[in-house]
């Protein structure tokens, strides 16, 4: 049965308890001393690391793998305790054999990671501490592991740099053939639309314009062709009339000469008179027919002048129509001949930024391959480390003797709380219900005999009882 108790109670419970908890309290911190004197010392050596800016040669180019000193440092952890960069360090210092051994590379770079610790200091540069048993071999392998970091992290780089050449010249080689196929289209549009091109709408216009001053000459020379023809139609029937009078005189006059030339003799005058009259009439007969001849010869040349000039009215309507329907395609032409143009432009806009990022891309390339030793530089070599980082025995020690003592304490603590035995009056008049009349104190210890029975030379004395009053 469990009981409380003061502080008191508890002091005087631990003080006649005082060999066992001590006995526990001793084997508890002879335990825990052999425990931290067992454990295996581990040794730890840090080495500082500064990231290297950019060189002004970089920067003067858009780089295509390179990355600011801050996202170094935000990933560089992650860069550090990545397998290739751990499994090269183990397989070139020979560490873990054991774990290698028994269960493989993948064991021994998860070991290396628990091993491994990298903090950021300051703005440009780093922390890297590694842990191990081997001074020297801790001091080894934090030196060495910047090298192999900046190694690894190199070849990375470099291999992006060509990975990304090598994308750009295969863009560049896509966007070479989008622009050659643009160029093509456009240029057959062109050829097939000829003379409907929004460039030729000026030309047309002026084509048109020029047309239309033809058609209004040829108009102009129409109607003064027909107007002729108009004119010799009427003076047509006049000449026939003058022929016709002038050859039916003749005729007359003709016969009027032979009839006198029976009844006189040739130097008549009368046949002198009529002889003139017949050759002037006959001169004037053929002039009239002359003139009816040329006539003839004109309304003939007039007639075809005016059929070589509708034909040619009827060709300029043909060409002012073509003209005009030129001019009216062009809208649509334009605004597909734009589309295609833009189309064009931003493939080629393309085609000459995938260029200017290879030659970037090349140029980077070069540049990582001449920062081998540029990316990091070791400010801070780690040295060999004298005395171990871990455990601290003394901290240890004092642990184990805390934890000792405690559980001795509590040991005697709980026993103490399970003993129903009476102790003392005042236990007795807590417990018991009934009156207490008197005490008999326990007198086996020397101490107490000698206080509580003075007169210890008699041996059957006994002392008087001690009132509870």
């Amino acid at each position: 049965m469990e009981r409380g108790m003061t502080a008191d109670q508890l002091l005087s419970a631990l003080w006649r308890r005082k060999a066992l908890v001590g006995a526990i309290a001793a084997a508890i911190f002879v335990l825990g001393a052999a425990i931290v004197m067992t454990r295996p010392s581990v040794y730890e050596a840090s080495v500082v690391v500064r990231v290297e800016p950019q060189r002004p040669g970089e920067e003067m180019v858009q780089r295509t793998v390179s990355e600011l000193i801050e996202q170094r440092l935000v990933t560089v952890r992650q860069e550090l305790l990545a397998r290739p960069v751990l499994q090269k360090a183990i397989e070139e210092m020979n560490l873990y054999p054991e774990l290698v051994s028994d269960r493989g590379i993948e064991a021994a770079v998860e070991q290396m990671r628990k091993d491994l610790t990298v903090r950021v200091e300051g703005e440009t540069a780093f922390e890297l501490t590694y842990a191990g048993r081997d001074p020297q071999v801790v001091a080894q392998v934090a030196n060495r592991l910047p090298a192999i970091f900046s190694e690894e992290t190199l070849k990375i780089r470099q291999t992006q740099a060509a990975r990304a050449t090598d994308l750009f010249t295969e863009e560049m080689v896509a966007m070479g053939k989008a622009v050659s196929s643009w160029e093509t289209k456009i240029s057959k549009f062109k050829v097939d639309h000829l003379g409907e091109l929004p460039e030729q709408m000026e030309m047309n216009m002026r084509g048109l314009e020029r047309i239309s001053a033809q058609l209004q000459t040829k108009s102009e020379e129409l109607r003064s062709a027909e107007a002729r023809r108009s004119d010799l139609a009427r003076a047509r029937n006049a000449a026939d009339s003058e022929a016709g009078r002038l050859e039916a005189t003749e005729s007359g006059l003709a016969r009027t000469l032979t009839q006198a030339k029976t009844q006189w003799t040739p130097d008549h005058p009368e046949v002198k008179r009529m002889e003139r009259e017949l050759g002037d009439i006959s001169a004037q007969r053929k002039d009239a027919e002359g003139r009816m001849y040329a006539e003839r010869n004109e309304r003939t040349r007039v007639a075809t002048l005016i059929v070589n000039i509708q034909k040619d009215i009827v060709d300029l309507q043909k060409q002012a129509e073509a003209y005009q329907a030129r001019l009216n395609n062009t809208p649509r032409w334009a605004q597909e001949l734009a589309v295609m143009n833009r189309d064009y432009e931003i493939a080629r806009t393309k085609y000459q930024s995938v260029v200017s990022r290879k030659v970037e891309a090349e140029i980077a390339q070069e540049l990582e391959a001449k920062s081998a030793k540029s990316l990091f530089n070791v400010i801070s070599p780690a040295g060999v480390p004298t005395s171990p980082a871990r455990p601290d025995r003394m901290t240890g020690l004092l642990i184990a003797a805390l934890v000792a003592l405690s559980l001795g304490v509590l040991t005697g603590t709980v026993l103490e709380m399970r003993d129903d035995s009476l102790r003392d009056g005042t236990e007795v008049r807590e417990r018991l219900t009934l009156p207490v009349l008197a005490v008999v104190p326990n007198m086996q210890g020397k101490t107490e005999k000698r206080i509580l029975m003075p007169m210890a030379g008699s041996k059957n004395s006994v002392s008087s009882p001690t009132s509870l009053n």
